[in-house]
């Protein structure tokens, strides 16, 4: 049920695979304990983003990873650091100055049909 989606600015489309790292990131989730077959990972490029100062100039990869809640922080800590740290290596030597976030949300399970 965890699921990955990564937003991107359109001009990281060009200096970088992007599926390549929705693959990575599903793969590492996976490795850090959760079942494969219940992760969703996908990627949306924002084909309009201003970013700091360089405006529409600027690079961005932003992840948000939803998952039911009950995990305590570290265990939030653990995939959190782990998916940033993916997507921060992705980026190196690519651009400068690439604007690199994540944000872990909890799901209410009264809230999320499956």
């Amino acid at each position: 049920m965890p699921h990955i989606t990564v937003e991107y600015s359109r001009n990281m489309g060009a200096v970088m695979d992007v599926s390549k790292l929705v693959y990575d990131m599903h793969d590492k989730l996976a490795a850090l304990g959760i079942d494969k077959n219940r992760i969703k990972t996908r990627a949306v490029v924002c084909n309009s983003a201003a970013i700091g100062e360089r405006g529409s100039r600027g690079h961005m990869l932003h992840a948000t990873l939803l998952l039911l809640a009950g995990r305590d922080n570290a265990t939030k800590k653990k995939y959190g650091d782990a998916l940033h740290g993916l997507m921060q290596t992705s980026v190196v030597g690519l651009v400068d100055n690439c604007s690199v976030t994540l944000e872990i949300r909890d799901m209410d399970p009264d809230n999320y049909y499956m």
